[in-house]
């Protein structure tokens, strides 16, 4: 059942409007007076008090700044219902109290807690029901029963118990199922989507009170559970609430007209309405359950769906982002593949005449600083150049545009040729350059130049790293038809927790000493990139203070005349 809306809610501070108070006023007062009126007809007990129910929930529903109005026309219909009903005023004014007590015991920690707002998740629920069932009614009770035993000398346990039951199975029963119950619901059930499935529930509903009725003298009340309790699945609060109103319906009117039969019949005109009320109460603390728990559900399945769009469109979003960075480095790889290429050519004349000063091919320079400072522009020109170099390789790996150029080559040949290039760097340093090759030839379908700046940058970072009097080793070799090229150095060796981090590009490994070496970082990720070209890996192995073992190890190392029939091949394909 929808909320009841007031002009109070649009016309701030103005109070309840006259319709709600009037509201509360005819339905506590209808209530009320149904009650005592079966209570006169069973014998002053009545299992169910609505009017205490009533009240509640429209405090529930309404702003606090509102409920004295709301607690004043409710207590004051409650105080007539009781006069018009046969009470004195003074047993009016009493019962009147008691059920305010109760009332409010119920709606102010719900209220102030915030448990109020939706009674379709489990802890408002809960909070309710402990309210419902423990201090509201017990001291309600308690209350009364004080009273009637003073004022009438009537039992103050039975009278205590009487009024207990009266208010704990009203507001268990009827407070749910107004919070739960929305029109909005009713109309859905019976709009055009839906109104086949709804008929047929509502006929199996029907069916199961038919099967009843014919087999009266049978216990069959159980068959209501399942029968409620799927209506409840398939259309929540509001069909739970029609089928317990259809089954109360038939269990009450019976019993209300002395005609019950079977087991029930068994029993005392008001046992058998106890009875009847307790098997509703059940029945409708089933229903509540039950749609608390689909409600929990759909709000699950809900932001599960909510949590799905949301995953789908990071991933999306995650996609775009990919493809823009992916764009972005190939535009960086085009940016620095050109600007190489037009810082390389200004290099190079720097290079040739400061090549030409320090030879003094012209004639002397004159002080020898400038010579001096000529091998200065030389070598730091040479460095710049093959910095460019690195960069500009690299560059063209990252955009797929490096071109490999196979041929087949005995590896002996290149290390050898790489060795000799970089002894006089080495001797420099103290360094002995020292190879470990075997006697048979080693051959290789691949890129001449790429294999010879894979060992060069090898060897450079191995004499760069190393002590005086140092010792960089060259081994080749062939094991499980892969080429295995090692450059070892006994220098200061890498922290294991820096190994990781090697053949990335830009990254430098700072020394124990913690300081780093020259260059862009771009020689190990270079060697890497190119070994990856050649379907092959790279193998670091590092004992910090010891030294450095670097491998590459590329796959398809191949007799000579396999080695020519694939280049052969290779070339007819391009």
């Amino acid at each position: 059942m929808d909320r009841l809306t007031s002009d109070a809610q649009t016309r701030r501070g103005s109070g309840p409007s006259p319709a709600l108070l009037l509201s509360v006023i005819i339905l506590v007062f209808a209530t009320a007076c149904g009650g005592l009126a079966l209570s006169d007809l069973i014998g002053r007990i009545s299992a169910i008090w609505v009017a205490n129910a009533a009240l509640v929930y429209f405090l529930l529903t309404q702003p606090q700044r509102d409920w004295l109005s709301i607690m004043a026309a409710g207590l004051g219909a409650n105080f007539c219902a009781d006069l018009v009903m046969g009470d004195n005023a003074l047993a009016a004014g009493a019962l009147t109290f008691c059920n305010a007590v109760g009332v409010l015991i119920i709606a102010a920690p719900l209220k102030f807690l915030e448990l109020h707002s939706d009674f379709a998740r489990p802890k408002p629920l809960l909070v309710f029901y402990a309210l419902a069932l423990g201090p509201a009614p017990f001291v309600a009770g308690l209350l009364s029963a004080a009273y009637f035993h003073f004022s009438y000398g009537r039992d103050f346990l039975s009278s205590a118990l009487n009024w207990y039951a009266t208010d704990a199975l009203g507001y268990s029963i009827v407070v749910p199922m107004l919070m739960t119950v929305r029109v909005e619901a009713l109309k859905k059930m019976f709009g055009r989507d839906q109104l086949a499935v709804t008929l047929l529930l509502l006929g199996t509903i029907a069916g199961t009170i038919l099967l009843n009725f014919l087999a009266r003298d049978y216990p069959l009340a159980f068959l209501f559970f399942p029968a409620i309790v799927l209506m409840t699945f398939q259309r929540g609060f509001a069909g739970g609430a029609i089928g317990l109103l259809m089954t109360g319906t038939y269990l009450m009117v019976p019993a209300l007209i002395g005609n019950s039969s079977g087991v029930l019949g068994q029993h005392t005109e008001h046992e058998q309405i106890i009875i009847v009320q307790l098997f509703i109460a059940v029945m409708g603390f089933s229903v509540v359950l039950v749609g608390a728990a689909l409600a929990e559900r759909r709000q699950l399945e809900q932001g599960l769906a909510a949590a799905i769009v949301r995953a789908e469109s990071s991933r999306e979003e995650a996609l775009v982002a990919r493809d823009a960075a992916d764009t972005a480095n190939r535009m960086k790889s085009m940016f620095l593949a050109t600007m190489s290429h037009e810082l390389r050519t200004p290099l190079n004349a720097i290079i040739g005449f400061s090549e030409l000063m320090h030879a003094q091919f012209y004639g002397p320079l004159g002080d020898a600083r400038y010579q001096e400072y000529s091998g200065l522009i030389q070598r730091a020109g040479r460095h710049l150049l093959s910095l460019i170099n690195d960069i500009l390789d690299m560059s063209k790996i990252e955009a797929g545009k490096f071109e490999l150029h196979r041929q087949t080559l005995d590896m002996r040949a290149v290390v050898r040729e790489c060795l000799d290039l970089m002894r006089e760097r080495a001797s420099r340093g103290d360094v002995v350059l020292a190879e470990d090759l075997p006697e048979t030839p080693l051959w290789l379908a691949a890129d001449q130049r790429a294999m010879k700046q894979i060992l060069l940058n090898l060897i450079s970072n191995a004499v760069k790293f190393s002590h005086p009097n140092g010792r960089v080793a060259v081994r080749a070799r062939i094991a499980d038809s892969a080429l295995i090229l090692s450059v070892r150095d006994n220098g200061v060796g890498i922290p294991q927790d820096q190994l990781n981090r090697l053949g990335n590009p830009f990254v430098q490994v700072r020394s124990s000493a913690g300081a780093s070496h020259e260059g862009t970082g771009l020689g190990l990720a270079l060697v890497r990139a190119l070994a990856e070209l050649h379907s092959g890996t790279l193998k670091v192995e590092s004992v910090l203070g010891q030294g450095t073992t670097v491998s590459i190890i590329i796959p398809a190392a191949l007799g000579r005349e396999e080695c020519t029939t694939q280049q052969e091949t290779l070339t007819r394909a391009g």
